[in-house]
């Protein structure tokens, strides 16, 4: 029998739980920043990936559980940068426990990523191999991070800016998720550039797709802080001198494609139910309704 993603899902919640089971504050606060969980989509990733390969779960749900904590690691650091109150519709971390503690607990939960790795029980030259992924994709993300901070801050930011942005800060982890767990999966080369490459086109299509949510015409951004730097719509528009209404489409055009992209690369793969439920990231949802100029 298949397993479900709601049960990978509680696999991943058990393991979240069993790694900060103490009294001090930094597993206080890794307690609350991580359960209970968000989507969990790049643990989800990389454990689908890896059974659509025929990986074993028990190797694939530690690794899981750490990207999982380096992640949210990433949005603790992330809420001190942007100085945001919330998080997922409750405060922040660094609004609970200090900017202090926030600190350390999202440097807690980066090391926790490693150890997480050395626990999946795979070969040490496959184990090497993942964190050398990892970390790279680990250090992208900050200079996304970085980036978007400056386009935050500066004017006319070139729209090659922005997908260079996107594909650091979000296309990368995306990738090194699928990518991970092949290389777990035991995956031949050609499985595994496939895996990386499907991972690379959806992050950037979930990407472009998060910058179109502000534009919607009754979107639900319950839990969300508004974007900070310019939208790819914004960008889109500035450069074109187009109304909002025509830029959102070409973003939401934008998104598509990278998703069929995303889509070519998993057909490279078997047709198992692991490979459909990594295609079932590649729907894409409705065109958003775009607010009117004067509501921009």
């Amino acid at each position: 029998m298949v397993i479900t993603d709601a049960e990978v899902a509680e696999r991943l919640r058990v393991g979240i739980a069993g790694r900060w089971v103490g009294d001090d504050p930094v597993s206080a606060a890794a307690r609350y920043a991580m359960l209970p969980p968000g989507r969990l989509m790049r643990p989800l990733l990389l454990v689908r990936s890896a059974l659509a390969v025929g990986g074993v779960l028990d190797e694939a749900v530690p690794a899981a559980v750490g990207l999982e904590c380096a992640h949210v690691g990433g949005l603790i650091h992330d809420d001190l940068i942007d100085q945001g109150e919330s998080r997922r519709g409750r405060p922040a971390v660094h609004s609970v426990f200090g900017a202090e503690t926030a600190i350390v607990t999202g440097s807690a939960l980066f090391f926790t990523w490693f150890e997480a790795l050395a626990d999946s029980g795979v070969p040490a030259e496959t184990l090497v191999e993942v964190m050398r992924v990892q970390a790279d994709a680990g250090r992208l993300a900050c200079r996304g991070a970085a980036m978007e901070v400056a386009m935050a801050e500066g004017v006319d930011t070139p729209v090659s800016t922005y997908l260079e942005m996107a594909h650091y800060k979000t296309a990368a982890m995306t990738s090194a998720a699928c990518r991970t767990g092949a290389l777990l999966g035991g995956a031949a080369p050609e499985r595994v550039v496939a895996l990386s490459g499907f991972g690379e086109a959806l992050g950037m299509a979930l990407q472009i797709r998060d910058d179109l949510a502000p534009h919607r015409q009754h979107s639900d951004m319950a839990g969300r802080r508004a974007v900070r730097r310019p939208t790819l719509p914004d960008l889109l528009a500035q450069r074109r001198s187009q109304v909002l209404v025509d830029v959102v489409h070409q973003a939401t055009d934008l998104a598509d494609h990278y998703l069929d992209r995303a889509h070519a690369h998993l057909a490279q793969l078997p047709d198992t139910p692991h490979r459909r439920a990594l295609e079932s990231w590649t729907h894409s949802g409705p065109v958003p309704t775009p607010r009117s100029n004067q509501d921009n």
